[in-house]
């Protein structure tokens, strides 16, 4: 099938350039481009960072109860960081809307952190008690890499410093965990809230207006939609998958993977993926292709499937033993199938709805 794919790419271009596409290959209408903004928005985008509000908002206040000494707090606590770390995985990659502002994804999650920056300035803060991070709002206005989801886990997936004890150190370390968490509710809320309203997100993706200086016509959200799929896709092939792959022939070697203290990665990346499933299904993008191109949906819907049966035996427990071939096969399984989705959409299905992507999602093809 790869080699397939291939050659088909090869065969289009050529016969681009001859100028010999018949009529057949011709796009169909574009589709009602308000209709498709309103129904992303309201069934895709706004539960989902719903979602994330709410679970972020349980992990502030569980935290709480454990810092307040309340029993069995730390339980709910593991809970919901986990929930809330695949509420993120499935609105990461939404650089549209709130989530354009400068700097506000990075306050959920810094990440990639190549360097450790995370690390290194979570205990410089817990090194001078800096009190000034106890409080949220103060918080918020420090560097991004010691807010958010990576922040958090840094503290609460640390045997050696325990959140919950008896001496200062314990209790700084949990009040700078309720200040993260409180922190991330709270640019949660932000951005649900900056949705909503006459003059919120919704409103001009869905009534685009001329003297908009980010929206024009109802065209460019729809594009905004497909260009997110297209970035998700390459984000979790680049962050997530080839490191992975790298890293498997390397005895020892640990690639750097998101959420890998909390054992979260495997769960993560599969939450990005199940995330680019429901945008591209609530999109519909591949409802009207022509005859002569009906295997591309057809292709991307099995591939999503395969990738939901198979992908996270491939990237579970990495580092642990497992035939090392074997886990290569897996992961390049993986890869060529997101590799297949992101090059179908961004070069042909998403044309064939009418939508201009550009080039810049697609850079090092």
């Amino acid at each position: 099938m790869k080699h397939a794919i291939a050659r088909y790419f090869v065969v289009a271009m050529v016969c681009a350039g001859l100028g010999l596409l018949s009529a057949a290959w011709a796009a169909p209408a574009a589709p009602a481009f308000p209709e498709l903004n309103a129904r992303v928005i309201d069934q895709y985008v706004l539960p989902r960072f719903t979602a994330l509000a709410e679970t972020s908002g349980r992990l502030a206040d569980s935290l709480t109860r454990a810092c307040a000494g309340e029993q069995g707090a730390i339980k709910a606590v593991e809970k919901d960081f986990s929930d809330t770390v695949l509420a993120w995985a499935g609105v990461e990659f939404l650089r549209f809307g709130p989530m354009s502002q400068l700097g506000v994804p990075e306050r959920f999650d810094f990440w990639p952190d190549p360097r450790g920056v995370t690390q290194r300035q979570v205990a410089q803060l817990v090194a001078k008690r800096d009190a000034s991070a106890l409080d949220p709002a103060a918080l918020a206005k420090k560097s991004a890499a010691v807010q958010g989801l990576s922040a958090l886990e840094v503290l609460l997936f640390d045997a050696a410093h325990p959140i919950i004890g008896d001496d200062d150190a314990a209790k700084y370390r949990c009040g700078l965990t309720r200040a993260m968490a409180q922190s991330t509710h709270a640019l949660a809320q932000e951005v649900l809230t900056d949705w909503q309203g006459d003059n919120g997100w919704r409103q001009r993706m869905v009534a685009p207006q001329a003297g908009d200086p980010r929206y024009k016509s109802a065209e460019e959200p729809a594009a905004d939609f497909a260009r997110a799929l297209i970035t998700g896709l390459q984000m979790i092939q680049d962050r997530e998958i080839a490191p992975m792959i790298s890293a498997v022939p390397s005895t020892g070697k640990t690639p750097r993977l998101p959420f890998s203290r909390s054992g979260l990665s495997a769960r993560y990346v599969g939450a990005g993926v199940a995330s680019a499933q429901a945008l591209y299904e609530t999109m519909g993008l591949g409802r009207n292709v022509p005859a002569d191109k009906e295997w591309m949906p057809r292709w991307i819907s099995a591939a999503f499937e395969r990738l939901a049966r198979d992908g996270p035996a491939a990237v579970e427990g990495l580092g642990r033993a497992k035939d090392t071939a074997e886990r290569t096969r897996e992961l390049r399984m993986v890869r060529f199938h997101i590799e297949g989705i992101r090059k179908l959409v961004g070069r042909e299905i998403a044309p064939l709805a009418g939508l201009t992507i550009g080039f810049n999602e697609l850079d090092g093809d």
